[in-house]
């Protein structure tokens, strides 16, 4: 009797062990993601971003681009200026085109960035995790009050409505956000 108690127990615990090995780290949730992605600015390279049509008409009152002009049939694009630059952006505004409904630009440099919206989170190996998540660039100057979003990447292409997934890795005990995955 004794011995079965035993087997059960540790068949109980084996299974406790096995159900746990899909637990969440306690030390990475989504307040700590997001804390760990506040913490420190990041360097970005040609991240697409979404504006709202106030965001542009304010851009153009600031000098930051130039009033649209259309490019062709359905495109239309604002011209960045020096002012526009230095804010890190690092492509004229583009409205209009097929499968972009909002109007977008492209960002280079270091920023301070938002995770919002965190929509999954999961192992990826020993010592890393991959967030899929909203994730906006903070850019300093009045025309943008709130991050403006990133856009995530489906089937190889920039996507407006995709989020962004994110690698994160531990580094002698403490997690950090490694890059974005494209």
């Amino acid at each position: 009797m004794t011995m079965r108690i035993t087997q059960v127990g540790a068949s109980l615990i084996a299974g406790l062990a096995l159900a746990c090995v899909g637990c969440g780290d306690p030390d990475f949730n989504d307040s700590k993601t997001r804390a760990i992605v506040g913490s420190q600015q990041y360097t970005l390279s040609s991240e697409q971003v979404t504006l709202t049509q106030q965001q542009v008409n304010c851009g153009v009152e600031n000098d930051l681009w130039f009033a649209p002009a259309q490019v062709s049939q359905n495109r239309y694009a604002a011209r960045l200026t020096d002012v526009g630059r230095a804010l890190k952006f690092s492509d004229d505004v583009t409205m209009g085109e097929p499968g972009f409904p909002k109007p977008y630009s492209q960002v280079n440099g270091t920023f301070d960035l938002q995770m919002d919206d965190i929509l999954d989170a999961r192992d990826t190996g020993q010592g890393t995790k991959t967030v899929v998540a909203r994730l906006g660039v903070k850019i300093p100057h009045g025309c943008f009050p709130n991050p403006l979003p990133i856009m995530g990447v489906k089937r190889g292409h920039f996507d407006e409505d995709t989020p962004v997934t994110v690698l994160f890795t531990l580094d002698n005990g403490v997690w950090g956000l490694d890059k974005l995955a494209h």
